[in-house]
């Protein structure tokens, strides 16, 4: 596996891979804008020339949030968003970051314990924040980690 920085050709297939597991996925235009105004900040994952996952955050002074992380389905549980998370940390330390910011669903237990596992901490909850299919909502879980 390898990470690299994500160009405007991979979008389509960081789409596919966002849709296998978001309810609420990108666009492969929306990932276009992230390369095209934040090109340092979107990195893909790959495996024999196949792309395996992705993570997109962004950076303000000293602060950075996680705005997606997605492994494709057939490359779950073999350390991808381990890494993923990893080179987002190195890269914003090395810019002046002191403090990782994200969210995540409430019923997403997978993700939050892979977060605590990096040294994320539970620090809020924003109320009905996602929407749901059924027209329902769904908390957000806020995580932070300093660095």
């Amino acid at each position: 596996m390898n990470l690299r920085p994500t160009v405007l050709a991979d979008c389509p297939t960081l789409a596919v891979i966002d849709a296998q597991g978001n309810p609420s996925p990108w666009t492969a235009q929306q990932f276009e804008s992230a390369v095209q105004h934040h090109p340092d900040s979107v990195w893909l994952s790959q495996a024999d020339h196949q792309i395996t996952g992705f993570i997109v955050w962004q950076t303000v002074f000293d602060e950075s949030e996680l705005h997606l992380i997605a492994v494709a389905p057939e490359y779950r549980r073999q350390g991808i968003a381990s890494a993923l998370l990893q080179h987002w940390q190195d890269a914003v330390q090395q810019q002046g970051a002191t403090r990782l910011l994200l969210e995540v669903r409430a019923s997403n237990e997978t993700a939050q314990q892979l977060y605590r596992k990096h040294g994320f901490q539970t620090c809020g909850r924003r109320k009905n924040y996602y929407a749901l299919p059924d027209g329902g909502s769904e908390d957000a879980v806020l995580m932070e980690k300093s660095c």
